[in-house]
C-alpha cells in the first residue's frame, strides 16, 4: 500500500508554476520596457522639471548678464534720446550698459518680489480654508471670484494690446501686469475649484499645456513691464541731467572750423592769429558735456530745453582742444 501509495506520488504531475515559470519569466523581462513606453506614452516630464532643464541651459549667469544689459540698453536709450541722441551713436560697450542696467533693475526686482510674497501668503491662507472645509459653498465663491478677477486683467491686457496704440510699449500702465497677472489667476482659480471637489477639473495633458502656455503670458507679460519701467527710469535720468547742467564743468571749446548753429547760451569768440596754435580759431563758451563716446563729444548748452535747443556733437580729436571749468 505504501508503495503503492508513493508511486501515484511520483507520477503526479508537478505543480502548475513550474510550467508557467518561463512565461512569467518573459513577463519580467518585458516589464520594465512596458513601463517606459507607459510612461511615454501616458505622460511627460513635470513642467517644473522642464523649467529646470532650461535655466540649467542657457545658465543662471548669462541670462542675468543678458537681462542687465537689456536694461542697461532700453534705459540708456531712452536717457539720451530725451535730448535726440541715438544710442547707436554713442558705441557704448556691454560692460557700460551692463552697469547701467544695475540701476534699472531695483523696482522690477522690487515689485517682483513683493508680489511673490503677497501671492505666497494668499495661497497660504486659501490652502488651509479648502483642507478645513473641503467641497464648501464658500471655497468655491472664492475661486470664482478669483476667476473673474483674472478674466477682467485678461480683457484689460486684450484692450491695452488692441486699442490704446503703439505709445504703450514706452508708457508705464497696467496692461504688461494685467497680461502677466490675468492667466495666472485664472488658472489658479482652476485649480482651486477642482482641490475643494476633491478632483481636477481638466485632464492632466490639457493642464500641463496650460501651465505651460500660461508662464509664457507670465514672462512676457513681466518682461514688457521691466521695459516699460526702464523706459520711463531713462527719461527721468535725461530730465535730471537738464537739472543739473548749470552745475557741470564748463566745456570752453576750440575748433579749426566754425560751428553751423550754437545753442543758446554760447559765447563765440574768435581767436587771434598771434595765438599759440592759429589753427584753433573759433572759441566757444558754455557749453556742458553730456556724453563723451566712441570718440565723439556730445555738448549742450547750460540752459538746454526740450525742443528748443540741439545737441552738438564734436570730433574728440586733433581738430578739439577741450578746457574745463569747474562751477561753484
Amino acid at each position: 500500500m505504501m508503495t503503492s501509495k508513493a508511486a501515484a506520488e511520483e507520477t503526479e504531475p508537478g505543480p502548475a508554476p513550474d510550467r508557467a515559470g518561463p512565461e512569467q519569466t518573459g513577463a519580467e523581462q518585458t516589464g520594465p520596457e512596458q513601463t517606459d513606453a507607459g510612461a511615454a506614452a501616458d505622460g511627460q516630464e513635470p513642467v517644473s522639471v522642464r523649467m529646470r532643464q532650461l535655466a540649467e541651459a542657457a545658465g543662471p549667469t548669462t541670462l542675468a548678464t543678458a537681462l542687465l544689459i537689456y536694461f542697461g540698453y532700453i534705459a540708456t536709450r531712452a536717457r539720451f534720446a530725451y535730448f535726440g541722441i541715438s544710442i547707436d551713436m554713442t558705441g557704448m560697450s556691454n560692460q557700460t550698459l551692463l552697469l547701467l542696467g544695475l540701476e534699472v533693475v531695483y523696482v522690477p526686482a522690487t515689485i517682483m518680489c513683493l508680489s511673490a510674497l503677497l501671492a505666497i501668503g494668499a495661497h497660504t491662507l486659501l490652502t488651509r480654508q479648502i483642507a478645513r472645509h473641503p467641497g464648501d459653498t464658500v471655497n468655491a465663491f472664492l475661486a470664482a471670484v478669483i476667476g473673474l478677477v483674472g478674466t477682467l486683467l485678461i480683457a484689460r491686457a486684450l484692450i491695452g494690446i488692441f486699442l490704446e496704440g503703439t505709445e504703450t510699449s514706452v508708457t508705464i500702465n497696467v496692461t504688461p501686469l494685467a497680461l502677466a497677472f490675468g492667466p495666472v489667476t485664472v488658472a489658479y482659480a482652476i485649480h482651486l475649484q477642482g482641490r475643494n471637489r476633491g478632483r481636477p477639473l481638466i485632464s492632466k495633458r490639457l493642464a500641463r499645456n496650460g501651465v505651460v502656455s500660461v508662464l509664457g503670458l507670465a514672462l512676457a507679460g513681466l518682461l514688457w513691464f521691466s521695459t516699460t519701467v526702464a523706459w520711463a527710469y531713462g527719461t527721468g535720468r535725461g530730465e535730471d541731467d537738464v537739472r543739473e547742467l548749470p552745475h557741470r564743468p564748463e566745456v570752453i571749446l576750440d575748433l579749426k572750423e566754425p560751428l553751423q548753429g550754437t545753442p543758446s547760451g554760447i559765447a563765440y569768440t574768435p581767436l587771434p592769429s598771434t595765438a599759440k596754435d592759429p589753427a584753433f580759431a573759433h572759441r566757444y563758451r558754455g557749453f556742458r558735456l553730456l556724453l563723451a563716446a566712441g570718440g565723439r563729444l556730445f555738448l549742450v548748452g547750460s540752459a538746454w530745453t526740450l525742443g528748443r535747443d540741439q545737441t552738438i556733437v564734436v570730433p574728440y580729436d586733433g581738430s578739439t582742444r577741450v578746457q574745463l571749468v569747474p562751477q561753484p
